[in-house]
């Protein structure tokens, strides 16, 4: 059931609504297709939530699951046609982009990484500048509907070309605004709202039963059909073929952390690359260790499954190749270490793996961070396995920390976080 007071459309608004949706089908399809496929969750007709909450929604809003719209006399339908799907088109490529569970993940997390190692706090205003200047782009270059413009014809949208164009994303655009204030002319038209509130929802359920897979499916289905129709613009073409991509693997994630922090070792042709020979490709192999002492913590509270902990000691055998470090030391621990093991070779984790997690109570990190002090252990890198839930010492060590996190909305007060999605554990 919507949070939202949802207020019945009058005739004259259901023209306009009809009318809305008719022209996006026109003119733009592929918006049309997403709005149908995949934002219906609200029981209505309208498949839409039209409320007159004017703190939460001033003219439009979005949760990523449902558009929402202001009735009101300073709402949704005191704009023209062409104004309301350019509204219309804003919210939906929200969704498409998932700016919202991004959004929340971040603000969970309090601050925003960049593959180069900067980070900046978390600022949900300018979060939402950034979000909204490279939407607008998008739009505005392919000519999709008309900026909204407020009662004095001045326009309503963020939209800097210096900035933000069709090509660039939120987090880039971040980077360049923050602590700048507003960087262009007119202001936003909606809000953005947790993920799944306007069905009362919890914001982190509701972000993680995102079916990402799903909007790849129909995100590809609205390039095909709008394609067909000839009503595909180069940008937006662009801007939805840019979901489809490939995004960096958390395995990848990992080992481009340990080579910017640790390196690797180094090549040698007399000893070829026994994963690449398989596939008649011969190439050199590393030779000597890339690093000295790497841990792996791995949290064996009820929260760590056996898929889990197949999955990342699947990724450790990597580390052995890829690394090559001296020692390969891995703790078990849930509220203190059960267990510490040593592999030197990939095979030594199938006979480690093979003793079983020892654990399964509460969650402390402190006694893994303890015990590679007391064994005056001083690893180049710790590996942590977790849901992040449980206590962290009181500051970070000396040595840099990679969590391997399987819960979206945990927070880490230090190290790198590489998120394992869901699909990669099932």
């Amino acid at each position: 059931m919507s949070t939202f007071n949802v207020v019945a459309l009058t005739p004259q608004q259901e023209k306009l609504w009809s009318d809305t949706r008719a022209a996006l089908i026109w003119h733009c399809p592929a918006f049309s297709h997403i709005f149908y496929t995949l934002l219906q969750n609200t029981g209505t007709k309208s498949n839409a939530v039209f409320t007159d909450d004017d703190k939460r929604c001033p003219i439009a809003a979005t949760d990523g699951s449902n558009l929402i719209f202001n009735v009101g006399p300073e709402g949704f339908f005191r704009f023209n046609l062409n104004q309301r799907v350019f509204i219309v088109a804003h919210e939906i490529m929200h969704c498409i982009l998932n700016h919202i569970g991004i959004s929340h993940h971040l603000q969970m997390r309090g601050k925003v990484s960049y593959a180069d190692g900067k980070t900046l706090p978390w600022d949900a205003m300018q979060m939402n500048e950034a979000e909204d200047l490279v939407i607008n782009a998008i739009l505005s270059e392919s000519k999709v509907g008309e900026f909204p413009k407020d009662k004095d014809g001045k326009q309503l949208g963020l939209l800097d070309p210096y900035i933000a164009t069709s090509k660039d994303n939120s987090l880039d655009t971040y980077r360049k605004i923050f602590k700048k204030g507003n960087p262009s002319k007119g202001k936003s038209f909606d809000k953005h709202l947790p993920p799944g509130c306007s069905m009362g929802e919890d914001p982190v359920t509701a972000s993680a039963e995102r079916n990402q897979a799903a909007w790849d499916t129909e995100v590809a289905s609205a390039i095909a059909v709008a394609k067909a129709m000839g009503k595909l613009p180069q940008q937006l073409n662009r801007a939805l073929s840019s979901v489809l991509e490939p995004k960096v693997d958390w395995r990848e994630q990992i080992q481009a952390l340990f080579a910017r922090k640790i390196g690797s070792g180094t090549f040698d042709w007399r000893r070829p690359d026994r994963r690449l020979i398989t596939r008649d490709i011969y190439a050199p192999g590393r030779s000597g260790f890339g690093a000295g002492t790497v841990v792996v913590g791995i949290d064996t509270s009820g929260s760590i499954g056996s898929k889990e902990l197949d999955m990342f000691m699947a990724e450790m055998a990597g580390i052995l190749e890829d690394v090559r470090p001296k020692r390969l030391v891995i703790m078990w621990c849930d509220a203190k270490v059960h267990r510490v093991d040593e592999a030197e070779e990939a095979s030594d984790l199938i006979t480690i793996r093979a003793k079983g997690a020892p654990g399964g109570g509460g969650t402390n990190f402190i006694p893994v961070f303890d015990r590679i002090e007391e064994e005056g252990l001083a690893p180049e890198a710790l590996v942590y396995l977790t849901d992040g839930v449980g206590s962290f010492p009181a500051k970070a060590p000396a040595y840099p920390v990679i969590w391997g996190n399987i819960y979206p909305a945990s927070k880490y007060p230090f190290g790198d976080v590489v998120d394992i999605p869901k699909q990669a554990r099932d």
